[in-house]
């Protein structure tokens, strides 16, 4: 009767345990889509630029949740300050990943971005094709008061 009682609470345990890891599992994957970055964010980047110069930007993006973006950067590179205006667009995947294109002056630039903290945040990566450039950073939703 003993052996009968100990495999039933070793049954119930292990059920529990499952369905505990599956909940937690299930929770914890992002579904994401373009609606996921709307509004308003706020960016700073640092790194070395193709030339080996130091880079730095600030700049606020705003996206329209259509896959549609804008930005204003204010860089200091190589000793020089640059403010550039740009739009460009964006695709979240399910899995919170976005690639995006910017259009600016200079020409298109594209990045890898992966959303955090329920579309608060992301972090991004410079990742254009043939630019040498290491640059990366990190943007947080703006909350502005009405």
């Amino acid at each position: 009767m003993r052996s009968h009682i100990g495999r039933l609470v070793m049954v119930i345990a292990l059920t529990v345990l499952f369905g505990v890891a599956t909940e937690g599992t299930a929770q914890g994957q992002p579904t994401c889509s373009n609606a996921s970055l709307q509004g308003s964010y706020g960016l700073r980047a640092t790194g070395i630029t193709g030339a080996g110069g130091n880079f730095a930007a600030v700049g606020r993006f705003t996206f329209d949740g259509k896959g549609n973006l804008t930005g204003r950067l204010f860089v200091r590179v190589a000793g020089n300050n640059v403010e550039v205006d740009f739009t460009g667009t964006y695709s979240v995947s399910a899995e919170c990943i976005v690639d995006d294109t910017w259009n600016t002056p200079g020409g298109p630039s594209t990045h890898k971005s992966i959303i955090v903290n329920q579309g608060r945040g992301y972090f991004i990566l410079n990742n254009t094709s043939g630019d040498g450039s290491v640059i990366s950073g990190e943007a947080k939703k703006q909350f502005l008061e009405e």
